[in-house]
């Protein structure tokens, strides 16, 4: 697998998706988690203008008696490439031993004598990486691979809060029972939220950081989901052919859509705080715009319209937050502009363009398998 060419940090403009190397470390292992990634990278394709994803690897070791976790880049002599489920078995079989030296000379490894800081029994054992996702993705210039630039003060401090608030959460403590795994999650999840919260970026993340996260920020009104709705209305939205999503990525009124997705998804969270449904709700909402929209349009065939909306329901709110969790930070009160620029809902100016989207929902349905 050949490195990624001199990768740069992102640029943050709007519309973007941030697919980070330590949150979705459990699932970068061959077979059907990487094929959840997959999945998300395609939905996202859709969602936004850009899908970022961090370039290099990891390593990822947490234990009864202390963690370990660093970073490196693709080299010719450590080539990039996702971890075997044997492999990661083999990695968890050997306990985790970290030593350290004083460097005399600069660049050059320590003579020695080395001190351990850090044995243990091997609870987690991850080394993931996103490149080998490189060469099938290189002919489309919306998925980028890089590093995100340093964060500014402010959010390096929402990371350092995140860190340091209050581990007496039983619901963690059941999801992840041994104390250093725990707060290895806990360290990289608020980095990547912090990260995607300097840059204006959304967070993907695999299904169990989500679950991690879930548990963390149960009642933290600073984390908004984002982008389940899709995939609840196409549950099959992440088997498309990349060339479909080529196609569906060119049609006019792609951005129209994904404004009408985000105002579903509010609509459908206003409806599940009040304690109802949330798939539900999201049904109703999406039939409503559907209505809304072929209504206006003289000879539209609105029927067979409601009926696709009706159709494509029904893969349950929970795959929201089975590997397509999108998350967005509000920084507090004194960055939420900076933030917030990413989420708003865009005015319509024309009548056609309110009601082209469904064209843009039709054509995703189709190309389905």
């Amino acid at each position: 697998m050949p490195s990624v060419p001199d990768p740069m940090p992102f640029v943050p403009p709007s519309g973007e998706v941030f697919f980070p190397l330590a949150s979705n470390a459990h699932a970068l292992v061959t077979g059907g988690p990487v094929r959840s990634v997959r999945a998300r990278m395609k939905v996202s394709s859709l969602l936004y203008e850009r899908v970022l994803l961090e370039a290099g690897n990891m390593s990822i070791q947490a234990g009864p008696h202390g963690s370990f976790a660093s970073r490196h880049p693709t080299t010719p002599d450590r080539p990039a490439g996702w971890q075997t489920p044997k492999g990661r078995k083999r990695g968890q079989d050997a306990p985790i031993s970290v030593a350290i030296a004083r460097e005399t000379t600069p660049g050059v490894p320590a003579p020695g004598p080395y001190h351990q800081v850090v044995h243990s029994e091997t609870s987690i054992c991850w080394l993931p990486s996103l490149e080998p996702f490189q060469t099938e993705t290189e002919a489309y210039d919306w998925i980028v691979f890089g590093y995100p630039s340093q964060m500014a003060p402010e959010f390096a401090k929402l990371e350092d809060k995140w860190k340091r608030r209050d581990d007496a959460n039983g619901a963690l403590e059941r999801l992840v029972p041994v104390g250093f795994v725990r707060s290895q999650l806990v360290k990289d999840i608020s980095r990547d939220l912090a990260v995607g919260a300097s840059g204006g970026w959304d967070v993907s993340v695999d299904r169990y950081h989500g679950r991690v996260i879930g548990a963390r920020f149960a009642s933290d009104a600073t984390l908004q989901t984002k982008g389940f709705a899709l995939p609840i209305l196409v549950p099959r939205v992440g088997d498309l052919e990349w060339s479909d999503i080529v196609k569906i990525r060119k049609l006019k009124a792609i951005q129209r859509l994904r404004d009408v997705l985000r105002e579903v998804e509010i609509e459908a969270f206003e409806v599940a705080r009040s304690g109802g449904d949330l798939e539900a709700a999201m049904h109703a909402a999406y039939v409503k715009k559907v209505a809304h929209a072929s209504g206006e349009v003289h000879g539209l065939r609105s029927a067979g319209t409601m009926g696709v909306a009706e159709l494509l329901v029904g893969a349950g709110a929970g795959y929201a937050t089975t590997g397509l969790t999108l998350l967005g930070p509000l920084a507090g009160a004194g960055v939420a502009a900076i933030v917030m620029t990413g989420w708003h809902v865009r005015r319509v100016v024309r009548e056609r363009r309110q009601r082209a989207w469904i064209g843009v929902m039709d054509a995703i349905s189709a190309a389905g398998p």
